[in-house]
């Protein structure tokens, strides 16, 4: 990772895991704040992700995205992310969600497009414990 700074030059460039929710925001913002640029991806699968549908998946992600001043890039998951619906390794959580498997083929696929566009790394908004099943430390580890 490239890292400059005093001069506020930029130190390196993160791809964000971006539901367009505050968590991952603020963890876009934090990134900024260091003069490191940042690309937000957001995913979308076959289950009513839309970006246009605020009752989905964190909504638009867009307008935070303008007025922050980071780009938002678009990846649909697709029959991969169905491959895992049905027969998700690490088992489901609530209301048949496929947590762990989810959150390992997300960040799989944002390591893809980071090496893509060389980035030097991933951030998320993950908040250790606010989720049952993804967001243990011990599935922490196995992500």
């Amino acid at each position: 990772m490239v890292l400059y700074n005093k001069d506020g030059k930029k130190r390196g460039h993160a791809i964000a895991l971006y539901s367009g929710g505050l968590d991952s925001a603020l963890a876009i913002l934090l990134m900024q704040h260091q003069n490191i640029e940042v690309t937000a991806l957001t995913f979308l699968t076959h289950f009513g992700c839309s970006i246009s549908d605020k009752s989905s998946c964190g909504g638009d992600p867009y307008p935070t995205a303008e007025k922050f001043g980071f780009t938002v890039k678009l990846m649909h998951l697709g029959d991969k992310f169905i491959d895992i619906v049905v027969n998700p390794k690490y088992g489901y959580g609530k209301n048949m969600n496929p947590c762990i498997d989810c959150r390992i083929l997300m960040l799989k696929e944002a390591k893809r497009f980071m090496e893509l566009v060389n980035a030097d790394f991933i951030i998320t908004g993950e908040v250790l414990g606010q989720r049952p099943k993804s967001q243990r430390r011990d599935s922490m580890n196995i992500v």
